[in-house]
């Protein structure tokens, strides 16, 4: 029988790697779920507190969604032209200036 989805939510691969290798310290983890953690834990590139706190900061400073604001943490661009390419100019209200800031942001909490 599949299980049903009580909610959803987008989120970062920090926090994916975190829940996973938690739930894994409980029980075996599915084929999936391994997957899933090997993936997470080679694409993270900072904290799951700090990415939570960088996606927070995107969307109140920038005004963009969530699903960008996670993005942005997920892929942690390192050029403008990375930004840009996250935060695709037909759907956000974002300047060449605040992508400029935004790459500087994400530069401070990936080192």
């Amino acid at each position: 029988m599949p299980k049903e989805i009580i909610s959803e939510e987008e989120t970062t691969l920090p926090r994916v790697k975190k829940l996973l290798s938690q739930r894994g310290k409980e029980g075996e983890l599915s084929f999936q779920q391994n997957i899933t953690l090997e993936h997470a834990s080679t694409f993270s590139k900072m904290a799951p507190a700090v990415a939570d706190k960088l996606v927070e900061r995107l969307i109140k400073n920038y005004g963009i969604t969530r699903a960008h604001a996670v993005q942005v943490v997920n892929i942690a661009p390192t050029t403008p032209e990375e930004a840009r390419t996250i935060l695709d100019a037909r759907s956000t209200d974002v300047t060449d200036e605040q992508i400029a800031e935004i790459v500087e942001i994400v530069s401070k909490a990936i080192s």
